[in-house]
């Protein structure tokens, strides 16, 4: 196994010795020797919880980015998987370190333990036991899977089994929709899961509910009865759960999903509100030059209705692009107008961090995930593909 030293920039921690090759069963004997290291620091052994890395193709040896995120917040241990899709299965091997975030200032570090398990898929099918000796007896286990949700994985079922939640990003999800299907079962299942690419919808929603604050504006909020999103071509899923957000809070119903074979894509929903008047949504594709880091961005939205009497329009768009596009067709109506300074792009690692301040479930996700699932199941059966 390769076991050159980490590449990446590290001014912001301490590793305590090169990552170690050692075997399975004398991880923990090894991990202790670490702990004998003094140097110009007092070392504290501690650790809040075990967090389970899943992300395949990544070079054993490398900690990742998220290892700097985690560990300047809370101490853990982070076992660290990393299958290799090709060899034949000569079981699993293992490398152990410690990283330490500095504290300017302070003499004592308080550090991450950091467990790399390699092997091929296959080996990586018994995987099970071997992480489950690993745990920290009483303290909650995150997965972060780094890939599109797999149940009926062997890897996949055996770490959901062990998590006290389960962390994805849809901005990763290689089928989008359908992938979005599969984690609305897992939760229904008894799982406890979390989605970063919500985090990232924040400003979105904020803004959003901002403009019907006004009591003037309030009471047309119900006479909204058409949606048009703009996200960035290549995946789905932010403008799927911020439709899901909006129809939960307005308790709209989904009847139909349609996706045109267009250059946008475009998606065609219908809702029945609660007064029984229907709703017509429409989320484009947008091809963009420059996805940047995070494929399919919210790039603008607009709100408004066929009742030329609501004072209810509102367009909200990416500070990056603009607001042409919306404004352009806004008809007679006036429209409220906002740039939203979003977190688009923001890092997974750094919204990894904030997650794992959240031990509960996010009622909020919930309910809006379920009302996404629901909108994807009223599309005709060749429109999302499993």
């Amino acid at each position: 196994m390769n076991t050159q030293t980490p590449t990446r920039d590290q001014q912001s921690i301490v590793q305590l010795q090169t990552p170690k090759d050692v075997s399975v069963s004398e991880i923990e004997a090894e991990l202790s020797k670490i702990w004998q290291f003094h140097g110009d620091h007092t070392i504290t052994r501690a650790a809040t919880f075990t967090l389970l890395v899943y992300e395949p193709g990544e070079t054993v040896g490398v900690p990742s980015a998220s290892v700097d995120a985690i560990a300047t917040q809370n101490p853990c241990r982070v076992i660290d998987l990393c299958p290799s899709p090709n060899g034949t299965d000569e079981g699993l091997t293992a490398q152990v370190a410690a990283y330490c975030p500095v504290q300017k200032h302070r003499s004592n570090l308080v550090c991450c333990e950091y467990i790399t398990l390699q092997g091929n898929f296959t080996a990586y099918e018994r995987v099970k036991s071997t992480v489950a000796a690993l745990l920290i007896a009483d303290l909650p286990v995150f997965i972060w899977w780094k890939a599109s949700p797999a149940p009926g994985l062997g890897v996949f079922d055996s770490l959901a089994a062990l998590s006290s939640k389960l962390i994805v990003d849809s901005a990763y999800f290689e089928n989008p929709e359908a992938d979005l299907l599969k984690v609305h079962q897992l939760i229904e299942s008894g799982i406890q899961m979390a989605d970063l690419n919500w985090s990232r919808l924040a400003a979105w929603q904020e803004l959003t509910a901002q403009a019907f604050d006004p009591p003037e504006r309030r009471a047309s909020l119900r006479s909204v009865d058409r949606v048009t999103v703009d996200f960035e071509k290549g995946n789905s899923t932010q403008a799927l759960l911020y439709l899901g957000w909006l129809a939960s809070r307005l308790q709209w119903r989904p009847l139909s999903y349609s996706i045109g074979d267009d250059d946008y894509e475009l998606r065609r929903v219908t809702f029945i509100g609660p007064d029984e008047r229907a709703i017509e949504a429409e989320l484009a594709a947008v091809p963009v030059g420059n996805v940047g880091t995070v494929v399919g961005d919210l790039i603008g939205l607009r709100l408004t209705s066929t009742d030329t009497q609501a004072d209810c329009c509102t367009v909200l768009c990416s500070e990056s692009t603009g607001c042409m596009r919306m404004e352009a067709s806004g008809g007679a109506q006036s429209c409220t107008i906002q740039q939203v300074s979003s977190l688009a792009d923001q890092a997974a690692d750094s919204l990894l961090g904030q997650q794992l301040q959240r031990w509960g479930q996010d009622t909020l996700y919930l309910e809006s995930l379920a009302v996404t699932a629901a909108i994807l199941k009223a599309a005709a059966p060749t429109a999302v593909q499993a």
